[in-house]
């Protein structure tokens, strides 16, 4: 069996590659990649090294030629290119002869998601079912690492902002995630046509606030930011439009209660919990000092 993971020099990427070294023989791992400089260090392990790219159809088709399970990673761009670029990816791995495609989804994957993403990959889970080929849907929940953007502020002003309200999100690492990618990889025909909840423990901002208190020793307490001037602080750092407007719908959609869920798919799935939020910023938090 050959497995291709796309994005591979992406931060999800490689870490999916990492974990799958450790279950399946080398030779059994293929990468496309848009800049194959980048993954000269895959190569140089005896990584099958493709170029690729979601927005030519023949380069693709290419890439997956030869390939039996492939990881589809999301790009990073507007709603309209990405749906585009998705499509194509999977247009490529049916013409290619893939036999099954996993995907690294949402798990709030709906046209109507304030998130706005959402919408990307509820189109991109439609075209994978309506392809023909068998799938595994990894709806994963925000990566608790997304977190770590917002605690120099924190750590300079004793204020942890965000405009979540009393609302809870089921963050979990990305390394976890790439974790149930890989064992999903190693062995799909356990999890074919599947639709799978990556998320952890659903936790509130006081909590994330506390939690980075005590892994600092510092003074820290969540504070409840007006929506509009979270959203005015995100325009003023230069953040593509797209993107503020997802990060916006992020918090809609926590102060909604969208994301206050949890699922054991994954412990199902890889055998173990996921690593908490506050154990996560423990660990991330030392590493710093």
């Amino acid at each position: 069996m050959k497995i291709l993971v796309t994005g591979a020099t992406g931060q999800l990427g490689r870490l999916v590659v990492k974990h799958l070294q450790s279950r399946v023989s080398t030779d059994q791992i293929a990468v496309s990649v848009r800049d194959t400089a980048k993954a000269a260090d895959l190569a140089a392990a005896g990584i099958d090294v493709r170029h690729g790219d979601y927005d030519d159809l023949a380069l693709m088709t290419n890439a997956f030629k030869g390939i039996d399970t492939a990881l589809i990673i999301s790009g990073e761009t507007d709603n309209e290119t990405r749906i585009r670029q998705h499509r194509t990816a999977v247009d490529a791995a049916k013409a290619a002869g893939v036999k099954h495609l996993v995907y690294t989804s949402f798990i709030d994957a709906r046209p109507e998601s304030p998130f706005t993403y959402g919408a990307i990959h509820a189109d991109t889970e439609k075209h994978i079912k309506e392809s023909g080929l068998s799938f595994t849907l990894l709806r994963n929940s925000f990566y608790t690492d997304l977190l770590m953007a917002g605690i120099p502020h924190a750590l300079e002003t004793g204020d942890f902002g965000a405009p979540a309200g009393t609302g809870k999100v089921s963050y979990i690492p990305r390394n976890d995630l790439a974790e149930a990618a890989a064992v999903v990889l190693a062995s799909p025909a356990d999890h074919l046509n599947k639709t799978y909840d990556l998320s952890g423990t659903p936790v509130s901002f006081a909590e994330i606030a506390a939690a980075i208190a005590d892994a600092t020793g510092k003074e820290i307490q969540y504070t409840n930011l007006p929506p509009e001037v979270h959203t005015g602080i995100l325009a003023s750092l230069g953040l593509p439009g797209h993107l503020v407007e997802a990060l916006t719908g992020m918090y809609t959609g926590t102060r909604n209660g969208d994301y206050n869920q949890t699922s054991d798919d994954f412990a199902r799935i890889v055998g173990h919990p996921p690593q908490s939020t506050e154990d996560f910023l423990r660990h991330a938090l030392a590493n710093q000092a």
